[in-house]
């Protein structure tokens, strides 16, 4: 999305205590975050993630929105960033 194609979307593992809610850990293509509307838990800032959820192989499972912490998204931010 956003003029971007499918090999320059990266796919992200979060852990398991790194997202809410759900078991286990996470992978999923990351689409787009929702920065402006940070949501405050466990002593920092949580954002919605938007994305597409992948199996171990990279199978496309559904899109998803979950919570993700927000240290957790600083790898994300460094790839959007434009010369």
């Amino acid at each position: 999305m956003n003029g971007e194609s499918e090999k320059e979307r990266r796919v992200f593992t979060f852990a398991e205590e790194d997202y809410r809610f759900g078991a286990g850990s996470l992978r999923m293509t990351v689409e787009r975050i929702d920065w402006d509307r940070p949501f405050a838990h466990e002593g920092g800032n949580w954002y919605e993630v938007h994305g597409i959820e992948l199996t171990e192989d990279g199978r496309v499972i559904r899109r998803r929105s979950v919570l993700v912490r927000g240290a957790r998204l600083t790898a994300w931010a460094a790839t959007r960033r434009r010369p």
